[in-house]
């Protein structure tokens, strides 16, 4: 009787929540200024707080071979300052500044531009020079002078992230103090000033080498670079090791020019506010940055897949699978569909868009930390089919998910699963289970109540991310940068209409071999 109880009020539970989804309305107002900067405001009376987001349409996306990791290198020195910011004496510290970059400049030249590494000694000399140099301008820096200022102020909550697709900063202020984070972000727009550039490379490899120290990440890294071939989200946000190193300031003002002007962002103030005032503050202070050369969208996207792709792995990480497939990018006709499979088959949130400063925000809502690639929700495992069959019932696995992510430009879904060594069960035993599981949603789909139930979770999971305002300033944030922050409300919209036919339809299209990659690593010890 108490498990019967149990139930009937989870399920009263997101029957409530699917009504109050459907009843929502993002009342958001809009202000577009002479620059091409777009000013988002959404109300919430109450606590006098306001919570302050700026986005950029630029990510790891937006660079190429050579300068991989660019855009999470400029979030980075975005806090190193501008000619106001950071530095008690900006003519003294931009003159030193300068010999440093020319020093750095013949060491760069010097060590890469020779293919047997240059002159050690002359290396050496230079180092020495840069190093005496780099001293000097210290005493002119002021460390986390942004963070400071802010704290005095009643800021909390300075942050910021870098995806492939978008770079955000945050802070949340005492609604009295909002213009400080306008004055300073244009400060930023118009005068960054990338001092400390290459002791703050050496900081970013050095997480590169943090994450190599994960047992898997080669490989992971490989899986993706293999299942991306020509797109550029074959390389992940942190980018490669040999163009971390080999990255120049130049490549970084370039980079700076090009994206970071304002009809390329937006700014998005969630909180108790006049919306006039934010509005008069805007053209005050972001009104003064120079609109800047429109920017081109990406130009490569990721060819069709025509044959099987395997790759194979061994390491100290657990045995594992790992099954992908291309599908296709946010706001397609068929992201919903499998959206609502990956829930079905994974029990996660069913790929409902992600909130929150830390995460890229697509139909599959995808985290991604810096340096790091997010998986789409639909995972979870718990109450999915995948575990029901694969854990619970036949006992071949330790764990089975699903997730879908549909990103600006592409998207995957994907299979993961850890074999019961103990029993001697191989990846490959579990690939064959999830291909025959496939093929029998291809036949006869979902039944309604795993269909409703995916819903359920992804509605409930859409009120939760509402609750926030930093949830709700990052998804329409990155929203809007994309389609437009009314795609929020249209992806629910798509996924409520989802039916057994749509997801036989998209199971029929996608799950076949030549669109999938599979990555089969077995654990080795000793190397």
């Amino acid at each position: 009787m108490k498990r019967i109880l149990i139930l009937f009020f989870t399920l009263l539970a997101f029957a409530s929540l699917a009504i109050a989804a459907s009843e929502i309305k993002l009342d958001v107002k809009e202000h577009v200024l002479s620059n091409g900067m777009k000013i988002l405001m959404l109300q919430k009376p109450g606590v006098p707080r306001v919570v302050c987001h700026i986005y950029f349409k630029v990510g790891s996306i937006n660079e190429k071979p050579g300068i991989t990791g660019l855009a999470h290198i400029h979030e980075h020195m975005m806090f190193k300052g501008t000619e106001m910011m950071g530095v008690t004496d900006p003519a003294k510290d931009q003159a030193i500044d300068k010999q440093i970059d020319e020093v750095m400049d013949k060491i760069y030249r010097e060590k890469y531009w020779n293919a047997d590494g240059g002159d050690k000694a002359k290396l050496a000399e230079l180092q020495k020079q840069a190093d005496a140099l780099i001293a000097s301008e210290k005493p002119y820096i002021i460390k986390d002078d942004l963070w400071s200022l802010y704290m005095k102020n009643g800021g909390t909550g300075l942050n910021a992230s870098t995806g492939n697709e978008n770079t955000g900063y945050y802070v949340t202020l005492p609604s009295n103090k909002v213009e400080l984070q306008m004055l300073l972000e244009s400060d930023r727009m118009l005068h960054a000033y990338f001092r400390e550039f290459y002791s703050e490379k050496d900081v970013i490899m050095e997480e590169r080498r943090l994450s190599e120290n994960q047992p898997n990440y080669f490989f992971s890294e490989q899986v993706n670079a293999a299942f991306y071939a020509a797109s550029p989200y074959h390389w992940d946000v942190i980018g490669w090791m040999d163009d971390l190193r080999k990255v120049t300031k130049a490549d970084l003002i370039e980079f700076h020019t090009k994206y970071y002007v304002p009809n390329n962002c937006v700014a998005i103030y969630v909180g108790d506010f006049n919306p006039q005032n934010i509005i008069q503050m805007a053209e005050k202070y972001f009104g003064r940055v120079p609109k800047g050369p429109d920017v081109e969208p990406v130009r490569t996207y990721e060819p069709p897949q025509y044959s099987e792709k395997r790759i194979y792995g061994e390491g100290p990480a657990a045995t594992s699978l790992q099954m992908m497939f291309h599908a296709p990018q946010t706001g397609h006709p068929d992201a919903a569909p499998l959206s609502v499979l990956a829930s079905i088959l994974g029990g996660g949130g069913g790929g409902m868009r992600g909130f929150g400063p830390d995460g890229e925000a697509s139909i599959a809502g995808s985290p991604v930390i810096v340096g790091q690639r997010g998986g789409g929700f639909g995972g979870g495992g718990g109450t999915g089919r995948l575990n029901k069959i694969l854990v619970q019932e036949k006992q071949l696995a330790v764990s089975a998910s699903a997730s879908s992510r549909a990103q600006w430009y592409v998207g995957s879904f994907d299979f993961r699963a850890t074999p019961r060594v103990d029993k001697n069960v191989q990846p490959e035993d579990l690939e064959k289970e999830i291909w025959a599981e496939m093929e029998k949603i291809k036949k006869e789909g979902a039944t309604a109540d795993e269909i409703q139930k995916a819903k359920n979770r992804s509605e409930a999971q859409f009120i939760r991310s509402l609750a926030s305002a930093s949830g709700l300033a990052g998804s329409i944030g990155r929203a809007e940068l994309n389609r437009g922050w009314r795609s929020i409300s249209a992806d629910l919209d798509s996924l409520k209409k989802v039916t057994n036919d749509d997801i036989k339809r998209v199971a029929a299209k996608y799950f076949v071999k030549d669109n999938s990659l599979t990555a089969i690593y077995k654990r080795k010890m000793g190397r």
